[in-house]
C-alpha cells in the first residue's frame, strides 16, 4: 500500500514528522529502522554480567524483546547466555540491554565472541548491531613484569590463578624489525599464592637495542602487553619501557 505523505530521506538520524501507518504499527515517514548500541566491546570472566545497552530505532512500533536475535561465529557461543531487557526509552527509540552471563565455562570457551543482535524491521531489511564479547580467565598479573635486555635478557613477573583449575600461559618476547622472538608455554596451576616466573633468554646478536613487545596471554587471551625500548649507552646504561596493562 502506498501513502502519498510518507517519503523516505535516506538518512538514518533524522526523520520526517509525518506519520503514517503500517499493519496496526505507527509508523514515522522517513524514519529508518536500526540498532545503536551505546558499548561495543565488554571484557568479563565467569560468572560475571557483561551490559550492552542499546536502542531500538524504529519506523514499525516497539519491538518486543523475543523478536530479537543474537549469534556468533564464535562456535563455543551459547545462546543460553543471553537474556534480553526493557530499559527506559521513548515510543520512537526505545531503550534495552542486552546481557550476557557465561557462569562456568570450560577452557575452549575462554576469549573473544562477534556478536551480532538483530532484529527484522518490517518487510524491508534487517536492523542489526555488533559488538564483541571477550571471557578472560581469572588470572592476573599481581605485579608488574620486570623486563631487561641489557646486558643479560631476563623476564619475571607473579602471577595468580583465581580458577580451581589449571590454565594454559604464554609469555612472549619479540624483537620489532627482525623476525626474533622467544616464547614459553606452561600450566598455570590452581594456588593460594602466587605463581613466580622468571625466565632468562639471550637477545639477538646486534640488536640489543630498539624495541621488544612482551605480551602475556592466559587461555590465548592477552593479559599484558608491553613495550620494552633498549638504548644501550656508555654513560650512564638505561632501560626505557612503556607499560600497557589490558583490561
Amino acid at each position: 500500500m502506498r501513502y502519498s505523505n510518507a517519503k523516505m530521506t535516506g538518512s538514518v538520524s533524522h526523520a520526517a514528522s509525518v506519520v503514517a501507518t503500517v499493519g496496526s504499527r505507527p509508523a514515522l515517514g522517513g524514519a529508518v529502522s536500526d540498532i545503536i548500541l551505546a558499548v561495543t566491546e565488554r571484557q568479563i570472566v565467569p560468572g560475571e554480567t557483561a551490559c550492552f545497552p542499546f536502542v531500538a530505532r524504529t519506523a514499525y512500533g516497539i519491538p518486543s524483546i523475543h523478536e530479537f536475535n543474537v549469534i556468533s561465529d564464535n562456535p563455543n557461543f551459547n545462546p543460553e547466555w543471553v537474556r534480553l531487557d526493557r530499559s527506559a526509552g521513548d515510543s520512537y527509540s526505545p531503550h534495552y540491554i542486552l546481557e550476557i552471563s557465561p557462569g562456568d565455562i570450560g577452557r575452549s570457551q575462554f576469549g573473544a565472541y562477534p556478536l551480532r543482535l538483530s532484529w527484522r524491521a518490517g518487510t524491508y531489511r534487517h536492523a542489526g548491531g555488533r559488538c564483541t564479547l571477550i571471557i578472560r580467565p581469572c588470572v592476573r598479573a599481581a605485579t608488574e613484569p620486570a623486563v631487561t635486555i641489557w646486558p643479560t635478557g631476563q623476564v619475571c613477573l607473579l602471577l595468580e590463578n583465581r580458577r580451581s583449575t589449571g590454565i594454559d600461559v604464554s609469555i612472549s618476547i619479540r624483537h620489532r624489525g627482525s623476525d626474533w622472538s622467544k616464547e614459553w608455554e606452561f600450566e598455570l596451576p590452581e594456588k593460594d599464592d602466587s605463581f613466580s616466573f622468571s625466565e632468562r633468554f639471550d637477545p639477538p646478536a646486534g640488536k640489543r637495542s630498539g624495541d621488544f613487545e612482551l605480551v602475556v596471554s592466559a587461555a590465548g587471551v592477552p593479559l599484558v602487553r608491553r613495550t620494552v625500548r633498549a638504548r644501550r649507552l656508555l654513560i650512564p646504561r638505561r632501560l626505557i619501557s612503556d607499560t600497557q596493562v589490558c583490561a
